[in-house]
């Protein structure tokens, strides 16, 4: 029977390499710090510096798989470095390795690491129970990488890779000056790349930077550069839709840097020339017999201002902002406690820059997520999780339209993914439901799953 196993084995290797790797010096690349060059008598792995392991009699490595089997015959004169995932007793040693792990243990990379399940077998990884994207290192050096094994960037970053940010802050150092970086973590581009400290990062045509060892402050916005002041690093976002006025967490400025007198203390950006502010109004002072004064009443409300500082309308029930404007004119905010008994009623809703409901609040206490523009998750923050739960952990469009109702048989549970093109609701890598980039549904059909057919992304 392991005579039938080793042909079989041996067989599916000439048929994955022979084309490849058809005489004594081919090299088969694998990623970017991994190839196999065929020897006369073998096969032996390549690493990062050009590193090569001991000769293996046998690989194989089927087409468009994360996984590769080398089989080492035992001598007396030399013994892989491998661990073993089978003894074959005379007919040697067969290792069957994802490539991350076998880079690993070949010492071609020090580590990888990703979110959830960390071992990366076909399983968890088909099922969704580890993330897409991670980190491998080598030498104190961090490379960003996905679940197949491809090398997504270079091994030059000083920092591990944090999947739940996009575009991601990383840095190198070029010539032993360091460089800025946010890394789009799902091609792998560098979206922006500076010596200038990056501050605050929109868009490419909208950021803020800090001068190096200065502290002068660096506006991009609209493609135009212009030095401010550094007040702006506490922005609360940018302008947006025909809007020029930008706000920081005290004050306002004018697009040419000038700061504007107001008593308004702005809790957004403006959009579309309006802007929520709070707006704070003492009683008279009075004085006691001495002429001390007493301390004085402060009513707090939350307003919706224009830009030229004219209230137009209040908002009551707000207690505070969560989010900025996006670009359809939303906001995330918290309502007020409304029933002491209760407790805590602390529920967060979304309105838009005229202050109506785009999504309403709940009975029970929920935070509300913006996953991707114009698509948010609202959740049940109580602990333990109320009964209500199914009927809170939905989505939501940036209409208002819960588009998890169009899913037959939700689950509790439901992930987001995105690739460049599509967006994905995701449970135990089951697609839920696909929709295109302004949250349209495409399919809601409980049918395929998300890793049979990857995006195909520009890895190199």
């Amino acid at each position: 029977m392991k005579k039938v196993v080793l042909l079989i084995l041996l067989m599916k290797s000439f048929l994955s390499f022979s084309q490849d790797l058809q005489k004594t010096g081919d090299i088969k690349i694998i990623n970017r710090y991994l190839s196999i060059e065929k020897t006369l008598n073998g096969y032996v792995f390549i690493g990062p510096e050009d590193e090569k392991s001991e000769e293996y009699d046998y690989l194989y490595m089927p087409d468009n798989n994360c996984r590769i089997t080398a089989i080492l015959k035992k001598t007396d004169s030399k013994q892989s470095r491998l661990k073993p995932k089978k003894d074959n007793d005379n007919h040697g040693i067969q290792g069957d390795f994802h490539i991350l792990e076998l880079m690993k243990e070949l010492h071609f990379i020090d580590e990888y690491n990703f979110e959830g399940t960390n071992e990366l077998t076909n399983g968890n990884i088909r099922s969704g129970l580890t993330e897409e994207y991670g980190y491998a290192s080598r030498n104190g050096k961090y490379a960003l990488i996905n679940s197949t094994g491809k090398f997504l960037t270079d091994l030059k970053y000083t920092n591990d890779f944090d999947y739940r940010e996009n575009p991601h802050l990383n840095y190198y150092f070029e010539k032993k000056k360091l460089v800025s970086v946010l890394i789009d973590q799902i091609t792998g581009k560098e979206v922006l790349a500076t010596k200038d400290s990056i501050v605050e990062y929109w868009n490419p045509n909208n950021y803020l930077v800090k001068k190096y060892k200065k502290e002068k402050y660096i506006l991009v916005h609209d493609g135009k550069i212009q030095p401010v002041p550094k007040d702006l690093k506490r922005l609360n976002g940018i302008p947006l839709s025909k809007s020029t006025i930008f706000t920081y967490n005290n004050g306002f400025f004018d697009k040419n840097g000038h700061k504007i007198e107001s008593d308004f203390v702005p809790h957004s950006n403006f959009y579309n020339g309006h802007c929520i502010v709070l707006e704070i109004v003492k009683e008279k002072q009075r004085y006691n017999y001495y002429g001390e004064p007493f301390p004085r009443r402060e009513t707090r409300s939350f307003k919706i201002i224009n830009e030229n500082f004219e209230i137009v309308k209040s908002l009551p029930d707000i207690q505070r902002t969560i989010s900025s404007f996006n670009k359809y004119g939303q906001i995330i905010v918290n309502r007020r406690y409304e029933d002491i008994r209760n407790g805590d009623t602390d529920n967060q809703y979304i309105i838009d820059y005229n202050g109506d409901i785009i999504v309403p609040s709940s009975k029970i206490r929920t935070e509300i997520y913006e996953v991707s523009e114009g698509l948010y998750l609202a959740e049940d923050a109580t602990y333990p999780p109320v009964k209500e739960r199914s009927k809170l952990y939905n989505y939501f469009n940036q209409k208002g339209e819960n588009i998890t109702k169009a899913i037959t048989q939700l689950p509790i549970y439901l992930g987001f993914k995105e690739n460049t093109v599509q967006k994905y609701l995701v449970a135990y890598g089951t697609i839920y439901m696909t929709l295109d980039k302004e949250n349209n549904i495409i399919s809601s059909d409980q049918k395929s799953y998300l890793f049979d057919a990857p995006p195909v992304l520009p890895y190199e």
